[in-house]
Formats: C-alpha cells, structure tokens, sequence
C-alpha cells in the first residue's frame, strides 16, 4: 500500500507501508534521490523534533535545513550584485563597510549573483550544494556549462562537473591562480585502517572551514588521497587475511607433528 506524501522539501512523494529495514529503506530513498533537487520557495528552518522517527524522516529534514543555508547564501550572493548595481559606488562602498565583508567574499558573492545560469539552477531546485562549486560554475564558458547543466543536481561534485565539462589543466590552473594558498593539511596514510575513518576526519575538517567564507576546499585532492587510502587498506586486509592463513597453516602443522610424536 503507498501513501502520497509531501515532504519538507515541498515536493511529492510516495512513502511505502512497508516493514522494510533502515538501511532497505535508506537505498529506496538514495534511489529515489538519484537528482537530488530542493524547492527554492521553502526557506523556513525546520525547528520542531522529528515527529515520525524513521530513517527517510530525519533524512528529510536535515537536508531540508542544510539546503536552507544553501538558499541563503544564494540569496545573498544575489542581493549584494544587485545592490553594487543600483546603488552609487560611496553607498555601495558603506553598505560592504557595514557587512564586515573582505574583497574575497565580495569577489565571490558577486561573481556568483550575477551569473544568470546559476539563477536558473537555482530556481530549478538543482543549484549545487557547496559555494566552491558553484564559483566553479561561475567560470566556465557557455559551451562548457551547457555540457553540465542537465546532469547538474544539489549534490554534484565539483570534480563530476570538471570531468564532463572537459575542463583542461591550464584553465584548471587559472582558477586556482584566483585562489591564494595558504595551508595544505597533510596525513599519514598509515594512520587510518578503512576509507570511512579517513572520511570521518575529513568531514570534521569541511565542518570547520565552511564556517570561513573566505576558504575554498579542494575537493579533488581529498579524492585522490581516498583512493590512496582505499589501496592501502586493501593491500593492508590482504596482508592480514594472508598472516591469519599461516598461523593456521602453522598450528595444524604443529598439531600434526605433536600427534604424530605421541607414542601409541
């Protein structure tokens, strides 16, 4: 039996009556959620508890309020270009003043609010969820964007977009000239004994920098260094699997031996 629905993200779903598990349920949601897409009219936080305590409900509203943000700063990406148009460069000037904002988050806010085709995704439900992707966005040509906007969703990574865009090295480069580098984190691969441990640091470290505006992350090198971790866990199981086989090996040999030497 199925039941439509409409869930906080503003759109209609159906919701089975099912005694499913939470990780069967959780794969009918992430297959369900193949574009994930948000309304752009909701923009209230969901502050209540959770009524329903299901897997698809908590789900549901935590990425109801973390789209919220997404929206926002959207949101204020386009106030800010259109104030810089309409109001003179001494109002435009006091009104920055006012916000605290640096050049590099107005360099970003701007370039982001006046690009058209990202207004597009957004009214869309599809804008992708992380700003430095969307900045990303800001600088690909018409051709290039074209390539990526069908495919485009709130959770496409900006290394996805890249790849089918068929953005080259140099123009790589040139995006990360716009970008001033001043740390580079570094960890021992030997530290981490599975990729989900390694992802739960990262995790960590994206929670604390996406506070900072003025950071961009580079998503490519976490993926690098996650299939450098997933190898090396795997060479490190394999390794172990191989050790656990000759002390078995061993003790029987030795079982054997000492069974043999047992006088009749």
């Amino acid at each position: 039996m199925e039941n439509n629905k409409t869930d906080v993200f503003g759109d209609n779903v159906k919701v089975e009556n099912t005694g499913s598990t939470a990780d069967e349920k959780m794969q009918k949601t992430k297959k369900k959620e193949e574009k994930m897409t948000f309304n752009p009219l909701i923009v209230n936080l969901a502050t209540l508890e959770v009524k329903d305590k299901t897997t698809e409900s908590y789900y549901s509203q935590i990425k109801s309020n973390l789209y919220c943000s997404v929206k926002s700063h959207f949101l204020i990406a386009r106030d800010l270009f259109d104030a810089q148009t309409n109001l003179s460069p001494t109002e435009y000037k006091s009104l920055v003043l006012q916000l605290k904002f640096t050049g590099t988050t107005q360099s970003k806010y701007l370039n982001i609010g006046k690009d058209l085709r990202l207004w597009n995704l957004f009214t869309k439900g599809v804008l992708p969820f992380k700003w430095t992707t969307q900045y990303f966005l800001t600088t690909l040509t018409d051709a290039q964007f074209n390539k990526v906007a069908e495919m485009i969703d709130a959770e496409t990574p900006m290394s996805k977009i890249k790849k089918v865009a068929d953005v080259g090295k140099s123009e790589m480069k040139d995006f990360g000239d716009k970008l001033l580098q001043i740390l580079q984190l570094e960890v021992n691969d030997q530290d981490f004994d599975s990729v989900s441990t390694f992802e739960k640091i990262v995790d960590k470290v994206y929670a604390a920098l996406n506070k900072i505006p003025e950071i961009v992350i580079n998503e490519d090198k976490f993926e690098k260094a996650k299939e450098k971790i997933a190898k090396l866990c795997s060479k490190k199981d394999n390794e172990n699997e191989e050790i656990e086989s000759n002390k078995k090996m061993a003790k029987a040999i030795l079982g054997n031996a000492s069974a043999v030497s047992q006088p009749a």
